[in-house]
């Protein structure tokens, strides 16, 4: 996909959800401010790591957000600033004393709750899956599973590559789905 198509699709996601949570009693969608270009530059120095480009779009074009319903919070992204908040146990990684697994989970960088319920469960970006385009694999970690990093780009066998900008539109379409009915 191209960059600029792939901003627009995003784009109409973003109004996608916007015009869903203001249609359902109880329900919004709060955005923090937009990132200054200056501030991206100050993540990707905390975290020594270039950010994705469609994740830094995102931040420089809607900030983050999180959807509430009756005051609960059902998804949201975390605060770019606490990317390593809520580290995980490098005892979940696939054999668990393998060194470069552990290594993995402790830069991989978490910037988005799977769910409500679970607050440990995030989507992560692996510091280590870069494609060409510069974005970064998404990952899922779930707490109460072992975490295996999935085959790189370029090697043999290597999984489906998902960056920022799919992730981001399928889970405000599969949001949209859930609570489309209640």
């Amino acid at each position: 996909m191209a960059k600029n198509a792939g901003n627009q699709v995003v784009a109409e996601a973003v109004e996608r959800l916007k015009d869903f949570a203001e249609a359902k009693e109880d329900m919004e969608v709060e955005f923090s401010a937009p990132l200054t270009e200056q501030q991206v530059t100050a993540l990707e120095t905390k975290y020594s790591l270039k950010l994705p480009p469609s994740y830094v779009n995102f931040l420089r074009t809607h900030g983050t957000f999180k959807v509430l319903y009756g005051g609960a919070e059902l998804i949201g992204m975390e605060d770019p600033q606490h990317l390593h908040a809520a580290a995980p146990d490098p005892s979940d990684a696939q054999e668990g004393d393998d060194p470069e697994v552990e290594a993995a989970i402790n830069e991989a960088l978490f910037f988005q709750r799977i769910d409500d319920d679970a607050v440990e469960n995030f989507w992560c970006f692996n510091p280590r899956d870069r494609n060409a385009q510069d974005e970064l694999g998404v990952v899922a970690y779930q707490h109460d599973e072992t975490f295996g990093l999935p085959k790189l780009l370029g090697t043999k066998n290597a999984e489906h590559f998902l960056d920022f900008s799919t992730h981001i539109v399928d889970t405000i379409n599969e949001f949209i789905e859930t609570y489309a009915e209640a």
